[in-house]
């Protein structure tokens, strides 16, 4: 008879070996790239998805569309881009908005979509809500006669949908290089998020509801920042609740990458 203690695993599936769970353990490493898009929305919209302790941020209809292509590792698995490739690469499209926390300004994620089984669930673990979906981006090739060269003109898209249902396209028209001091908050500001866990008893409080400040170790971010013009559009759904933070007014876009590694997070606040 085995002990609790003698299943492995970060996650689902428990097993005697842990070899075949979904995740791997921490520290998780990332890095990314972004097309990002900056808008404003309605701020009573944002305000509604911010329970106290959270406070609408500085600017409260501060909001951007992230559509990003991640590439990461987990500590004890440092080999697996080469072990099997797709369980290191995947894309998202999310919605990030500015919040507060006791007066320090930060952001949270509030809808998000991505390609791949094993993000969902560790952003699940993180406090992102995350939910499967299609995300394409623009990709062009530098040696490809009829691509161009990433610089001033060039275009990038990037669309998110899920069960058939296109949700967001945004774009960028690269115009010129900036700083990592230029990009806009809320980017780059602490991340609070929001982790749930329902109870499996009916009708009793969540098992977890935490309000909690992700960590960040090792960050870097590309000599190349573009800014340009932005464009973006939510389209309707049946199933999803995305169109009350439709943009009311659409700020610059940006392209660029960056990594870090994530080290863990803290809780700030536990409504159980």
């Amino acid at each position: 008879m085995a002990k609790i203690n003698d299943l492995k695993g970060f996650c689902y599936p428990l097993t005697p070996g842990g070899k075949s769970s979904l995740v791997g353990d921490m520290p998780w490493h990332y890095g990314t790239e972004y097309l990002n898009i900056s808008y404003e929305a309605d701020p009573d919209a944002i305000a509604a998805y911010l329970p106290e302790p959270l406070e609408p941020g500085p600017v409260p209809g501060a909001a951007y569309v992230a559509f990003s292509n991640w590439w990461s590792l987990w500590d004890n698995q440092l080999d697996m881009a080469v072990v099997n490739p797709e369980r290191t690469q995947y894309k998202e499209a999310a919605i990030w908005v500015g919040c507060s926390y006791k007066g320090q300004p930060g952001q949270i994620c509030l809808q998000i979509w991505v390609s791949n089984d094993f993000t969902m669930a560790r952003g699940w673990f993180m406090g992102f809500a995350k939910k499967l979906g299609s995300v394409s981006i623009t990709s062009y090739n530098p040696l490809n006669p009829a691509m161009p060269e990433i610089g001033e003109g060039v275009i990038l898209k990037g669309i998110a949908s899920a069960h058939h249902d296109r949700l967001l396209e945004g774009s960028i028209k690269l115009e010129k290089k900036i700083t990592k001091q230029d990009l806009p908050n809320p980017m780059g500001l602490p991340l609070f998020h929001i982790r749930h866990f329902p109870s499996i008893v009916k009708g009793a409080p969540p098992s977890v509801l935490e309000l909690v400040k992700l960590g960040a170790e090792n960050v870097r971010i590309s000599k190349d920042i573009w800014m340009g013009k932005g464009d973006l559009a939510f389209f309707p759904s049946d199933l999803e609740e995305h169109m009350p933070l439709k943009p009311r007014k659409i700020n610059n876009a940006y392209y660029y990458s960056s990594g870090y590694t994530f080290p863990g997070g803290e809780v700030l606040h536990s409504w159980v």
